[in-house]
């Protein structure tokens, strides 16, 4: 990534494609190549991390295009992938919980200290109007496992018994992206306030994100990962009765989703702690609270 792309908005990189054509990559590549030597020729070592800060962070704001998002590995929710030596390669899994397995989930979670938060609701079709369905699923996970809790029937008042002194504490730090409306429904549906959250939407607007990247931009940018989005899933049945299952897809995103907050966090960390003098006050005070160890 280069302050070239940077510069470059999506509408203008598409028309250059459609004039250069087959010619446009090497275009590309070629204004890359001469920043780079400008780079080169400018850096010393009073201004080398100002110089790398710049460019770091530029790459991870930068929204990647279609075309570069197909060339990415695709993420992964049985493995931790790109995201520090430490956790790469650990596997994972994801468990519907029931009655039977709530105390487990519950046990497990609370022994964290960040988790990654999203949830799903049922889509409505009225353009221009507010999705007024319930939340159907919440979805919580650690590191290596991911809790769905399916908020139907006679699950809704057990699970959100469970649930509710842990969303509602400052002792777990939630971390999810775009949670703005998670809040509201959450509060609207089980009177749950979501407290000690990170939405890392806010963190980029922190490194200058002009708007909200959304998940599958930050994981491509972050973890140089393609995370699949699929609207036939997306507006998929998520409030079927618990008399049936959850489909696998439906299984994949929900967990994938809460699974790369997570990860895109963790990564982040890694990214930055070289440039920590250099974030802006407001980053360095929220991320002192993240989960770093």
């Amino acid at each position: 990534m280069s302050l070239f792309k940077f510069g470059l908005s999506p509408d203008k990189s598409a028309a250059i494609r459609r004039e250069l054509g087959c010619d446009a990559d090497g275009y590309f590549e070629a204004m890359q190549a001469a920043e780079k030597a400008f780079f080169s020729s400018i850096t010393t070592a009073e201004n080398r991390l100002k110089l790398d800060w710049l460019q770091r962070r530029t790459s991870l704001i930068t929204r990647i295009d279609d075309r570069e998002l197909s060339r990415l590995a695709d993420f992964d929710v049985e493995r931790i992938q790109k995201v520090s030596a430490k956790l790469n390669g650990q596997t994972r899994q994801v468990i519907v919980v029931t009655a039977d397995s709530l105390q487990a989930a519950i046990t497990d979670i609370e022994a964290q200290t960040c988790i990654g938060f999203d949830s799903e609701t049922a889509a409505t079709f009225d353009k221009g109007r507010r999705n007024p369905n319930p939340i159907s699923l919440i979805q919580v996970s650690t590191q290596t496992t991911c809790y769905l809790f399916r908020m139907q029937g006679e699950n809704i008042n057990r699970f959100k018994a469970a649930l509710a002194p842990i969303l509602s504490s400052e002792a777990w730090l939630k971390v999810g992206i775009g949670l703005r409306s998670d809040l509201s429904a959450m509060q609207r549906d089980f009177d749950i306030g979501l407290v000690s959250i990170l939405d890392l939407n806010w963190v980029m607007n922190q490194l200058g994100a002009p708007k909200q990247l959304g998940t599958q931009q930050m994981a491509a940018t972050v973890l140089g990962l393609k995370l699949p989005k699929s609207k036939k899933v997306t507006l998929s049945n998520w409030a079927r009765p618990l008399t049936e299952p959850l489909s696998e897809l439906q299984v994949q995103y929900a967990a994938a989703d809460a699974f790369v907050a997570l990860d895109i966090l963790h990564g982040l960390l890694e990214q930055l702690i070289p440039y920590q003098s250099l974030l802006p006050l407001s980053l360095q005070q929220r991320l002192g609270l993240s989960c770093q160890g």
